[in-house]
């Protein structure tokens, strides 16, 4: 294993799609209630492969082990693969130190392969700029950008980092939209979109997920549209990126009854089939 991720309604690439049964489409897998893990893999010869399964725990487990500093190593029980595809579907630059540089195998039509979604196109770049908002927020959205500062320098002195310089965060460098700018109306027609979402019974699996955080039970909910995505902290930061204004996170700070639609995606979030 190279690496592994999560492919279930609650966790899912964004770069890969805007809900869970349209990447399970794409990847040609049933959109099951259990979901799956994927597993980027290398043969002998350094050439990518990719393995799907059912091991969601497993995958799980092993992320939480790397995700604390720590090496981990997986594999899954062959018995619960429910398929093997050359190539890989998500973005890594990383491989085995002990075996060639990861490529595509060899004889093997182009068709067969599976590969990254490009990152230049728009609604994909999109949706890695919402996977790091999302993650923003679940961490420390609730704090104010002086004490995201200050926790991240307290936390890099303890580990002897005395030249702290902490990541910008997205959430810090939102946008308000005047109501005269041109891009107003997309706006606008996205949280239209969004209430439309939240009113809907047959909503597809994942195209609203809700996450739960601290403090006091809040929770990170997040949207997808065709053009848009909105992420948001219940009571704190809130995001809508467009596809019209590419990397630009703009505020919702001054919506009316922004509180009123978040509680409305949380609540669809919790009807999803799956």
């Amino acid at each position: 294993m190279v690496t592994a991720v999560l492919l279930t309604a609650d966790e899912f690439p964004g770069e890969l799609g805007d809900s869970y049964s349209s990447v399970c489409a794409m990847l040609g897998l049933e959109a099951s209630k259990d979901g799956y893990g994927i597993v980027l893999c290398q043969d002998e010869g350094g050439a990518r492969w990719t393995e799907f399964t059912t091991d969601v725990h497993g995958v799980d487990s092993a992320n939480s082990v790397l995700e604390m500093g720590f090496v981990a190593g997986y594999e899954p029980d062959p018995a619960t693969v429910v398929s093997r595809r050359p190539g890989w579907p998500l973005t890594c630059t990383v491989g085995y130190a002990d075996l060639s540089q990861p490529h595509d195998p060899q004889d093997v039509l182009d068709v067969d392969l599976l590969h990254a979604p490009e990152r230049e196109w728009i609604p994909v770049g999109r949706r890695i700029l919402a996977d790091h908002i999302v993650n923003e927020l679940r961490a420390g959205g609730h704090l104010s950008e002086e004490q995201y500062v200050e926790n991240h320098q307290f936390d890099a002195y303890n580990m002897g980092d005395h030249d702290p310089a902490p990541p910008p965060r997205y959430i810090d460098v939102r946008r308000l939209v005047a109501a005269d700018h041109p891009v107003r109306e997309h706006f606008d027609a996205a949280l239209a979109q969004a209430w439309s979402l939240a009113a809907k019974e047959d909503l597809p699996p994942g195209s609203i997920r809700l996450w739960r955080t601290w403090p006091r039970e809040r929770y990170v909910v997040r949207a997808n549209g065709s053009f848009w995505t909105l992420t948001a902290l219940a009571g704190g930061p809130a995001v809508l990126l467009l596809d019209h204004v590419p990397s630009i996170p703009l505020a919702l700070d001054e919506v009316p009854d922004l509180s009123a639609l978040l509680d409305a995606l949380a609540a669809a979030a919790g009807r999803s089939p799956i």
